[in-house]
Protein backbone atom coordinates (compact mmCIF):
# COMPACT_ATOMS: atom_id res chain seq x y z
CA UNK A 1 0.00 0.00 0.00
CA UNK A 2 1.47 3.67 -1.10
CA UNK A 3 1.58 5.67 1.78
CA UNK A 4 -0.66 8.59 1.57
CA UNK A 5 1.21 12.35 1.85
CA UNK A 6 -1.27 14.49 3.36
CA UNK A 7 -1.78 18.21 2.11
CA UNK A 8 -0.62 21.01 4.75
CA UNK A 9 -1.69 24.45 5.84
CA UNK A 10 -0.32 26.26 2.69
CA UNK A 11 -1.48 24.60 0.07
CA UNK A 12 -5.02 23.89 1.43
CA UNK A 13 -4.43 27.79 1.90
CA UNK A 14 -3.63 28.09 -2.01
CA UNK A 15 -6.19 26.11 -2.97
CA UNK A 16 -8.36 28.10 -1.02
CA UNK A 17 -7.75 31.56 -2.27
CA UNK A 18 -7.81 29.64 -5.76
CA UNK A 19 -11.80 28.97 -4.79
CA UNK A 20 -12.30 32.17 -3.74
CA UNK A 21 -11.52 33.33 -7.34
CA UNK A 22 -13.03 31.01 -9.18
CA UNK A 23 -16.18 29.92 -7.41
CA UNK A 24 -16.97 33.03 -4.71
CA UNK A 25 -16.30 35.90 -6.71
CA UNK A 26 -18.37 34.86 -9.85
CA UNK A 27 -21.19 34.15 -7.10
CA UNK A 28 -21.22 37.06 -5.39
CA UNK A 29 -21.22 39.03 -8.93
CA UNK A 30 -24.34 37.28 -10.09
CA UNK A 31 -25.96 37.45 -6.53
CA UNK A 32 -25.49 40.98 -6.25
CA UNK A 33 -27.01 41.72 -9.76
CA UNK A 34 -29.89 39.17 -8.96
CA UNK A 35 -30.62 39.90 -5.39
CA UNK A 36 -28.51 42.81 -4.64
CA UNK A 37 -26.78 43.34 -0.84
CA UNK A 38 -27.89 46.59 -0.29
CA UNK A 39 -31.44 45.93 -1.40
CA UNK A 40 -31.93 42.24 0.64
CA UNK A 41 -28.32 41.91 2.70
CA UNK A 42 -29.65 39.11 4.55
CA UNK A 43 -31.48 37.03 1.74
CA UNK A 44 -27.90 37.19 -0.63
CA UNK A 45 -25.58 36.41 1.82
CA UNK A 46 -27.68 33.34 2.62
CA UNK A 47 -27.94 33.04 -0.80
CA UNK A 48 -24.37 33.32 -1.28
CA UNK A 49 -23.67 30.67 1.42
CA UNK A 50 -26.21 27.80 -0.04
CA UNK A 51 -24.86 28.13 -3.55
CA UNK A 52 -21.44 27.88 -2.58
CA UNK A 53 -22.09 25.17 -0.30
CA UNK A 54 -24.02 23.06 -3.37
CA UNK A 55 -20.94 23.54 -5.97
CA UNK A 56 -18.53 22.64 -2.61
CA UNK A 57 -20.68 19.75 -1.76
CA UNK A 58 -21.12 18.69 -5.70
CA UNK A 59 -17.25 19.00 -6.13
CA UNK A 60 -16.49 16.83 -3.29
CA UNK A 61 -19.00 14.12 -3.77
CA UNK A 62 -18.53 13.67 -7.99
CA UNK A 63 -14.46 14.44 -7.94
CA UNK A 64 -13.06 14.89 -4.25
CA UNK A 65 -12.04 18.15 -4.95
CA UNK A 66 -12.86 21.80 -5.83
CA UNK A 67 -11.15 23.87 -8.64
CA UNK A 68 -8.56 25.21 -6.01
CA UNK A 69 -7.81 21.50 -4.61
CA UNK A 70 -7.38 20.22 -7.97
CA UNK A 71 -4.88 23.32 -9.47
CA UNK A 72 -2.89 22.32 -6.01
CA UNK A 73 -3.11 18.82 -6.67
CA UNK A 74 -5.02 17.61 -3.94
CA UNK A 75 -8.10 15.31 -2.50
CA UNK A 76 -10.75 15.12 0.16
CA UNK A 77 -11.00 11.64 1.09
CA UNK A 78 -13.11 9.99 3.91
CA UNK A 79 -10.64 8.52 6.94
CA UNK A 80 -11.58 4.94 7.21
CA UNK A 81 -12.75 4.56 2.72
CA UNK A 82 -9.30 6.38 1.73
CA UNK A 83 -12.33 7.11 -1.03
CA UNK A 84 -13.80 10.04 -2.25
CA UNK A 85 -16.24 11.48 0.46
CA UNK A 86 -20.23 10.79 0.34
CA UNK A 87 -22.90 13.68 0.40
CA UNK A 88 -24.13 13.26 4.14
CA UNK A 89 -19.98 13.21 4.88
CA UNK A 90 -19.52 16.07 2.39
CA UNK A 91 -22.68 17.91 4.63
CA UNK A 92 -21.36 17.48 7.78
CA UNK A 93 -17.62 18.40 6.53
CA UNK A 94 -18.96 21.92 5.09
CA UNK A 95 -20.82 22.72 8.57
CA UNK A 96 -17.46 21.74 10.58
CA UNK A 97 -15.82 24.07 7.97
CA UNK A 98 -18.47 27.00 8.38
CA UNK A 99 -17.35 26.60 12.02
CA UNK A 100 -13.85 26.00 11.82
CA UNK A 101 -13.56 29.44 9.73
CA UNK A 102 -15.28 31.19 12.06
CA UNK A 103 -13.26 29.98 15.19
CA UNK A 104 -10.02 30.56 12.85
CA UNK A 105 -8.33 27.82 14.42
CA UNK A 106 -9.92 25.13 13.45
CA UNK A 107 -8.59 26.09 9.96
CA UNK A 108 -4.70 26.57 11.92
CA UNK A 109 -4.43 23.10 12.75
CA UNK A 110 -2.29 21.65 10.16
CA UNK A 111 0.36 23.53 10.70
CA UNK A 112 0.41 22.53 14.30
CA UNK A 113 -0.50 18.43 13.74
CA UNK A 114 1.65 15.88 12.32
CA UNK A 115 -1.84 14.48 10.28
CA UNK A 116 -2.19 17.89 8.67
CA UNK A 117 -6.02 17.53 9.95
CA UNK A 118 -8.43 20.87 10.22
CA UNK A 119 -11.02 20.64 12.85
CA UNK A 120 -13.53 20.02 10.17
CA UNK A 121 -11.16 17.12 8.72
CA UNK A 122 -11.27 15.59 12.65
CA UNK A 123 -15.10 15.86 12.83
CA UNK A 124 -16.12 14.88 9.31
CA UNK A 125 -13.70 11.75 9.26
CA UNK A 126 -12.37 13.22 6.39
CA UNK A 127 -8.51 14.00 5.40
CA UNK A 128 -6.80 16.23 2.66
CA UNK A 129 -4.41 14.57 0.43
CA UNK A 130 -1.74 15.28 -2.34
CA UNK A 131 -2.14 13.67 -5.61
Amino acid sequence: MALIKRAGFWARFTASIVDIFMIVIPLTFVIHQTIGFEEKPLIAWLTLAAAYGAIVLWFWTRKGYTPGKKYMRLIVLGEKTNKTIYFPQACLRFICECVSFLSVIGVLLPAFRKDKKTLHDLLSASYVARL
